[in-house]
């Protein structure tokens, strides 16, 4: 497993990472949802707001298998984010994205860009927020993860778009995405779709990609992937490290990666950590964790190949 490409719970006797390729790494974004966008896939109202329930059961891990449960998500969080992106005006202002959402193609870069805003969520979610699946793992085993009400989902978003959009640096792209905006880009009828065009600045013949063909292909804008495709077969979850072998293992390791382990398993975050071993950063202490992950490994790779030395006989 080198080069961990996943999130890492710390628990007191284990660890055990969640694969980013993994459809259940979108579970924590589907729990912050409103009922009111679920609604629109209502069979997704009866998975449980408990995560051992979720992985105690085939059939809800079933339905977070299925690509139904991935474009829940995925769209919900890009409609959102969208709400909250600035485009320029006359007199060096900006406002909302104007005009009906509806009438904008799929084809348009600030749609696809809506999208891999989501993917900077899951990872907001997990490093600097109180929600991150170390939270899940934390809680007592029967609770039930209250719904955000629209209001407050709102206001969650548009918090971490506007913290994206300024960490990416990515307003200077949207205006000259929208100042270089093509006819295929609106989708709006009769007048109002004229009158939309009227303001079209470059060629009708440049090239366009659809969703679907981003969604195929992991078409990247900036060398930003647009989607982070799970993949179906990837395991939901993989145990790192094991309960018998963690105590040996806890020794080995320094005083900082020790305490990282320590704080991080007692539920603290990322960000909280960062602060007590003087990190700069959240993402600093994740980078550290997925080295822990990998040492332990070697350690446990290790281990095994002496044992099996020891007792299989040549």
């Amino acid at each position: 497993m080198k080069g961990h490409n996943g999130f890492i719970i710390i628990l007191p006797d284990q660890i055990i990472e969640i694969p980013k390729s993994s459809n259940l790494s979108w579970l924590r974004l589907f729990y912050s949802l409103p009922r009111e966008l679920v609604e629109k896939r209502p069979a997704y109202l009866e998975l449980p707001r408990n995560i051992r329930r979720v992985l105690d059961s085939e059939e809800y891990r079933a339905m977070i298998q299925s690509d139904s449960f991935l474009e829940l998500v995925w769209d919900c969080y890009a409609w959102a984010a969208w709400q909250f992106f600035q485009v320029p005006k006359k007199g060096g202002k900006y406002q909302d994205i104007p005009g009906d959402w509806q009438n904008y193609s799929g084809n348009f870069p600030l749609w696809r860009m809506s999208y891999l805003a989501v993917v900077h969520f899951r990872e907001k979610f997990e490093t600097e927020m109180d929600w991150s699946f170390q939270n899940l793992y934390m809680a007592p085993p029967d609770h039930e993860i209250a719904w955000l009400s629209y209001q407050e989902f709102s206001n969650l978003v548009g918090n971490l778009t506007d913290l994206v959009v300024k960490e990416q640096n990515w307003q200077p792209m949207f205006d000259e995405i929208w100042k270089s905006r093509q006819p295929e880009d609106y989708n709006g009828k009769g007048g109002q779709n004229r009158d939309f065009m009227r303001s079209w600045t470059h060629s009708r013949t440049a090239p366009t990609l659809s969703l679907e063909e981003i969604q195929e292909t992991g078409a990247t804008i900036s060398g930003d992937e647009l989607y982070d495709i799970p993949d179906p077969s990837a395991a939901f979850e993989t145990v790192v490290l094991d309960k018998m072998k963690m105590e040996d293992f806890k020794k080995r390791l320094s005083e900082t990666d020790l305490k990282i382990l320590e704080l991080r398993a007692a539920g603290y975050s990322q960000k909280e950590i960062a602060g007590q071993v003087g990190y700069k950063s959240a993402s600093a202490v994740s980078k550290r964790i997925e080295r822990i992950a990998e040492q332990f490994e070697d350690f446990a790779g290790k281990e095994y190949g002496e044992f099996l030395d020891k007792h299989v006989k040549q």
